[in-house]
């Protein structure tokens, strides 16, 4: 257990590197991206949007008495926002709630060019071949109008770039739990949370409880290069990078260790003295 307790500590620090490695790119983009905590403030519940089937529906339609997952993402990107709908699908699972019961997933596409033809085929590729009736039902991929899509981003804080050239969008990566009244009630960040994390956050939103701010690392998906003023080189691409490693670091501590203690230990002995 101590030596996985070392080699996750390995892993965080490397993590962290990475994230400040990208920091400097990130403040090239300023203040138009990131995501801001409007705890306690309450979506257009009026705005209209497409569900994957064509249907047009409000943002209403989704809030009754489960509480809400709110991701934004874009159906063209192939790099991290496919991984955060992933990524929060399995913790879901894991968390024990009941889809559609306990909650409703919403996947807002922050392209107006996206379509519910799109939304479909990834609703498939993000849950799965045929993925299971309950989940089926609880997960929404919403595209939208261009004033949908902006009315929905600024109630949540969520600010993202477009580069028209490249057809990509700087964004942040993160989540936004909502009450069943459609209020906002706490943000993840990231992928640091855990399914038991996710489970209390959606419960305590059941119960209309509102959390505090947390604190914000910010794990950005953009293509910059400073040299031509135009975006190219993934910052995804260097965390998995850091990410290999990472598990290299761990691996040799894992495997280091004990032969290191090992030989200490004989050495110890050999210094003994003779009775």
């Amino acid at each position: 257990m101590r030596l996985a307790r070392i080699a996750v500590f390995v892993c965080a620090c490397v993590f962290s590197t990475a994230c400040a490695a990208a920091n400097p790119a990130s403040e090239l983009l300023g203040d138009r991206v990131g995501f801001d905590q409007h705890l306690n403030a309450t979506i257009p519940l009026d705005a209209y949007f497409r569900d994957e089937s064509g249907r047009d529906v409000q943002l209403g339609d989704y809030f009754d008495t489960a509480p809400v997952v709110l991701v934004f993402a874009y159906y063209g990107c192939s790099t991290l926002c496919p991984t955060v709908i992933s990524d929060l699908a399995e913790k879901l699972d894991r968390s024990g709630l009941t889809p559609g019961g306990q909650y409703q997933v919403i996947v807002a596409s922050i392209d107006a060019g996206d379509t519910p033809a799109i939304a479909s085929s990834k609703k498939v590729g993000y849950l799965g071949s045929p993925p299971g009736p309950r989940t089926e039902k609880a997960w929404h991929l919403l595209t939208g109008t261009q004033a949908s899509i902006s009315a929905l981003t600024q109630a949540a804080g969520f600010r993202a770039l477009y580069d028209a050239d490249a057809h990509q969008f700087a964004h942040p990566a993160g989540i936004v739990v909502l009450t069943p009244q459609g209020t906002i009630a706490r943000y993840f960040f990231g992928f640091d949370f855990t399914p038991l994390q996710l489970r209390s956050a959606l419960d305590e939103a059941a119960a209309r409880h509102i959390a505090s701010p947390v604190e914000r690392l910010l794990l950005l998906c953009f293509h910059f290069d400073p040299s031509i003023g135009k975006h190219s080189a993934t910052i995804m691409q260097a965390l998995r990078g850091v990410t290999i490693a990472a598990l290299l670091i761990a691996l040799t501590a894992l495997i280091g260790l004990p032969a290191w203690r090992r030989m200490r230990t004989r050495r110890e002995r050999r210094s003994l003295p003779v009775a």
